[in-house]
């Protein structure tokens, strides 16, 4: 760890002096174009403000005002310090909005899919002609879909649990719920029977596939033995 801290430390020293040359090569730049700004008749002063560190240029009349102006000079170091704390904060509170912002993302799902559930179970509970409440059997109902029809559902939206719908699709169930209903059609197969029922009707087409009688028919005298067809 300490190692880490070592090299972390390194790492920020050599960003920090390259960033200082910048800052240094600039201002000699910009001292020039004061002295070019001059021979124009031009007067520029200027502060730049670099962590810790207070550069004066400009023009020959321009770094003697602000020289003589030490109050001035260390008003727009603090006014920069504060300027950059805000920074720091402001983009403290946005982090901490966001992860709020996910969070109230997070709580306002779980309580859709809460309503939507709690509704469907209501449904179901009137499908039986119960006054209360009833556990929507979801497995069955995927198992043995023709048991159960639900009506008011968006064209083409399967019926599933509220937890595989997303956040619009919640939303629409509930401002739409009044148009929902379920109806039972009759008793939910148990797996047996319904593995049994399938495997019945698996058996029924492969017997009706080889029922096809064949039949000879003469034809004029050939090498052939005759030509074979087969009737549905």
């Amino acid at each position: 760890a300490a190692m880490a801290a070592a090299a972390a430390a390194s790492s920020h020293d050599e960003d920090s002096s390259e960033s200082r040359m910048v800052v240094t090569f600039l201002m000699s730049a910009l001292e020039s174009m004061c002295k070019e700004l001059a021979k124009s008749k031009a007067e520029v002063a200027c502060i730049a403000v670099y962590e810790t560190d207070v550069f004066v240029v400009g023009t020959e009349r321009g770094r003697a005002f602000v020289n003589t102006r030490k109050d001035f000079q260390k008003d727009f170091v603090k006014y920069c310090i504060n300027e950059e704390a805000k920074a720091v904060e402001l983009q403290k509170t946005k982090s901490s909005s966001l992860d709020n912002r996910m969070t109230v993302d997070s709580v306002e799902m779980e309580a859709l899919k809460k309503s939507v559930e709690d509704y469907f179970c209501i449904c179901y509970g009137k499908a039986l002609g119960k006054p209360t409440v009833v556990p929507v059997p979801y497995d069955k109902i995927q198992r043995d879909p023709s048991a159960l029809i639900v009506h008011g559902l968006p064209e083409g939206l399967a019926f599933k649990r509220p937890s595989s719908y997303d956040a619009t699709t919640l939303k629409w169930i509930l401002e739409n719920k009044s148009g929902i209903s379920f109806v039972i059609k009759r008793p939910f197969l148990e797996p047996k029977k319904h593995l049994g029922r399938l495997s019945d009707s698996s058996h029924m087409i492969t017997s009706t596939g080889v029922s096809c009688p064949s039949i000879q028919v003469k034809t004029e005298p050939s090498e052939d033995s005759g030509t074979h067809f087969c009737f549905f």
